[in-house]
């Protein structure tokens, strides 16, 4: 069986996240799992994945965060024209 583009970027994904992965085996055990098992009504199993959806999306962004972060940070160490904030004093000076 080979594997399509698709399926090697959710693989990367899956793999670059430790939180993304957990959420997805988190919405598998609810349709497969032992959580499939204890959930006896829609609601609860309504409930069960709404939460897992959320917290996907909380994981998602904060890796994005993340990786918006470091890039900022390396754009800054790359560029020489930004510079150090420092306060100024009570005359205007930098201190």
């Amino acid at each position: 069986m080979e594997i399509d583009e698709d399926e090697r970027a959710i693989l990367a994904a899956l793999r670059s996240s430790p939180r993304f992965k957990a959420c997805i085996l988190e919405m598998v055990d609810i349709t497969d799992g032992d959580a499939f098992e204890e959930l006896n009504n829609g609601d609860d199993a309504e409930d069960a994945v709404v939460d897992a959806i959320q917290k996907t999306g909380t994981a998602l962004l904060q890796n994005w965060a993340e990786k918006k972060n470091a890039k900022a940070e390396e754009e800054i160490r790359a560029n020489q024209s930004y510079r150090v904030h420092k306060k100024k004093g009570s005359r205007g000076k930098l201190q």
